[in-house]
């Protein structure tokens, strides 16, 4: 089984494990850390059954545009049942080739998904051309990186060598991309990397 088959075949599972209200109270706390305004045009990259679009809209307003992807047809197919905003757009596509043209976003939100793209470096190059000059980045997990490791290595699966890099190779991969102005946050129950273009 590869990575997307995994991710189609768990979806409904996934869904309703992330509907909890425990989960969703910490998403809104990690949310309100992340560098989002008025007007805003985001991309959800690996938005996964869109858990984040709410609270991304709160925070764009409508005048923001959110476009959310995520390379898993089912997870989609969930997002657009559970979501419909006017100012939403839901697309399958896979983070290493995004369908959108250059420099078109103010954010890019990376939630719960770095650790599971292949080729980063394809990935980061893809990000730093699709967001405007004066962009942001945003990697982020409701775990460490050593937390989130230790889970991903007990997962039986393709999922079980996805691992986040250390803070050495996290700052390689993004500097190489091109980014600037690094911040990394790697504390009990949260990981959080900021970068600009």
């Amino acid at each position: 089984m590869n990575k997307k088959e995994f991710f189609d075949r768990i979806a409904f599972q996934w869904d309703k494990e992330h509907r909890l209200s425990k989960e969703k109270k910490n998403i809104r706390l990690l949310m309100e850390k992340f560098p989002l305004s008025t007007g805003n045009y985001v991309l959800d990259a690996g938005c996964g059954t869109g858990r984040l679009a709410p609270h991304i809209r709160r925070m764009v307003g409508k005048h923001g545009r959110i476009i959310a992807a995520d390379f898993s047809g089912e997870m989609i197919k969930l997002a657009e049942n559970n979501f419909t905003f006017k100012n939403l757009c839901f697309v399958q596509s896979d983070a290493q080739w995004l369908p959108f043209v250059s420099a078109f976003f103010d954010v890019i939100i990376c939630f719960a998904l770095f650790p599971h793209i292949q080729d980063k470096k394809l990935a980061l190059s893809e990000f730093r051309r699709v967001l405007k000059k004066g962009g942001i980045l945003v990697i982020a997990h409701l775990m460490n990186r050593l937390e989130l490791n230790s889970f991903h290595r007990r997962v039986k699966g393709p999922v079980t060598k996805d691992l986040l890099p250390d803070e050495k190779q996290m700052r390689a991969l993004l500097c190489g991309a091109g980014f600037l102005d690094l911040s990394i946050r790697d504390e009990p129950s949260l990981y959080l990397v900021q970068a600009r273009v």
